[in-house]
């Protein structure tokens, strides 16, 4: 039964994030440490998202914004390392905590600042965001919603927004990846799980993405918006 959880939590999450930009993290590590390790579940999140987003950023490889994407990616390599250790250095009480606390700001910028913050890009916003999203990502992979908020306030162009930054997650996540592998902290007892999240993954990114090719801009940032509200919510309350 927890491989067909771990593949259906995959499928949605996927689901989400290919037809908005980003979910997956946001969902897959709210649910899945219900009934797997904390460690585990950032690991198996990591390896599932990197198929996802490089799926998807290949598709879109000609809208990449490079300019806008570099001084982020940089600034979150960096601070992505220092996430992995303080993710592997403390214990799953202290995590759980930290955890909750992220995820209630989280909600709370979800519900009430999400629609109304807006960045321009450069590169000294690039690369605060960026160092805040490759903390959070390589803590907790809840790197995504800094970097929809930059991206999103900075772009017009729906594709050119989901390519970069989807760009954005692959580099950052294989970053993440790397640091987990040369650290020894992947395991061949993962397999069956990487599994049911990759199969649940290929769906929900099939069905996202051609979601995302019906939007427009407007409908993309609703899209957006509301799923920030829902997941506040949900994230309030549980």
């Amino acid at each position: 039964m927890t491989y067909i959880w771990t593949a259906m939590i995959a499928a949605a999450g996927s689901f989400v994030q290919s037809s908005s930009g980003f979910g997956y993290a946001i969902i897959c590590m709210a649910v899945w440490p219900l009934f797997m390790p904390f460690y585990t579940a950032s690991i198996l999140e990591t390896i599932a998202a990197f198929f996802m987003v490089v799926y998807i950023a290949v598709k879109l490889r000609k809208s990449i914004d490079w300019k806008l994407l570099l001084p982020p990616v940089i600034m979150a390599a960096a601070t992505g390392f220092l996430g992995v250790n303080t993710l592997m250095a403390l214990n799953e009480e202290i995590l759980s905590k930290i955890m909750g606390t992220v995820l209630l700001v989280l909600a709370s910028y979800f519900i009430f600042f999400s629609s109304k913050v807006h960045f321009k890009g450069g590169i000294v916003s690039g690369l605060m965001v960026g160092a805040v999203s490759g903390f959070c990502g390589g803590l907790f992979n809840i790197g995504g919603p800094p970097m929809v908020a930059y991206f999103l306030s900075a772009m017009e162009d729906k594709e050119k927004y989901n390519a970069t930054l989807q760009a954005f997650f692959t580099i950052n996540t294989m970053s993440i990846f790397l640091i987990h592998v040369f650290q020894g902290h992947v395991s061949v007892s993962m397999v069956p799980l990487m599994a049911a999240a990759l199969a649940g993954t290929a769906v929900g990114t099939a069905g996202g993405m051609a979601v995302f090719r019906r939007l427009t801009m407007a409908g993309v940032r609703k899209a957006v918006h509301t799923f920030m509200v829902c997941a506040g919510i949900y994230l309030i309350l549980t």
